[in-house]
């Protein structure tokens, strides 16, 4: 399958196809005239070919007008370099109609954002079991819990890491999958009376080999903690990074939580943080996500295909 595309070719042709018919000062990127120097990393750490995963609720605006169009978005991804997605619904499709799509294009749905109901009501446990069974039908390997309202306190923090505990008992041994949690900014803006984040709560209060974590690096970052402290102290916590980049300066016309930019233009440290991570043996996945690609490119039609194109070239040059 075609790996790397001339930039005008590629988007020329998608044209023609429809295809897209403060922070912590440690996290960010210390480049020459506001840009990031990635060659001042001169490691030999590199993201493998076959772990450059897109998490689609980022090209939402195209895949959701119907399937013909999620069908395009998915060639175009692999057609850019990517080898994985994390899933953020389904489309109308079958589980069995899901894969045959993906498996088209030489994609594979390493994960998910189809955890259980964050409410917990009672007889949770029932509907998410029948949720992994689509998910292990896409044959994922790992199934994620990805948000929740709140409220941000101490008790609220540790019923979360039971029910944590019990979906991942339940993904693990019913059904041979891996649940994560994924974080926002909240759980690090909030803190517990001791003054450490409620993030630390979740870490503290879950099974390791059950629960492990899907860092989103613009949102720790946002919530004005260091990614490199968390992931040095544990790497393999973390098999899997939310790679979302945040822009230079604050856009005057977007709330201050909406300062996405697209991946290799901004201003995240991410050869650092990616070096924190490292570790031998270690089999890390690297998710690309953008949560509204128009502030990238604005007025463009093109503006999913241009940031995924965009976080793939990022990933498949990145060192550290």
């Amino acid at each position: 399958m075609e790996q790397n595309v001339n930039r005008r070719r590629f988007l020329g042709a998608a044209i023609g196809t429809g295809a897209a018919a403060a922070v912590a000062p440690s996290a960010l990127a210390h480049g020459r005239h506001g840009k990031r120097d990635d060659h001042a990393h001169g490691g030999s750490g590199r993201v493998p070919r076959n772990r450059i995963s897109s998490q689609l609720y980022s090209w939402r605006r195209v895949m959701e007008r119907s399937q013909a169009d999620a069908e395009k978005m998915l060639r175009t991804l692999a057609r850019l370099g990517y080898t994985e997605v994390e899933t953020a619904g389904h489309y109308g499709w079958t589980a069995k109609q899901y894969k045959a799509v993906l498996d088209r294009y030489g994609l594979k749905a390493t994960s998910g954002h189809d955890g259980p109901d964050f409410n917990f009501p009672a007889g949770w446990q029932d509907a998410y079991r029948t949720t992994l069974e689509y998910s292990k039908a896409l044959r994922q390997k790992f199934t994620g819990f990805a948000w929740h309202p709140g409220p941000h306190t101490e008790e609220r923090y540790k019923f979360l890491a039971a029910r944590f505990n019990e979906a991942g008992e339940i993904a693990r041994a019913e059904f041979g999958l891996q649940f994560f949690y994924h974080n926002h900014d909240f759980e690090f803006s909030n803190k517990q009376a001791n003054g450490e984040p409620l993030y630390d709560i979740l870490l503290g209060e879950t099974d390791w080999d059950l629960v492990k974590f899907e860092l989103d690096l613009y949102w720790i970052v946002y919530g004005k903690e260091d990614p490199n402290r968390y992931l040095a102290s544990d790497p393999a916590r973390w098999p899997l990074y939310h790679v979302k980049d945040k822009t230079w300066r604050d856009r005057k016309e977007t709330q201050p939580w909406e300062n996405w930019e697209d991946v290799g233009p901004g201003s995240i440290d991410f050869p650092q943080i990616f070096a924190s991570g490292d570790g031998r043996r270690l089999d890390k996945h690297f998710i690309i996500e953008h949560d509204w690609p128009p502030f990238s490119h604005p007025n463009d039609e093109l503006a999913e295909v241009k940031t995924a194109q965009s976080g793939a070239e990022y990933l498949l040059n990145v060192r550290w």
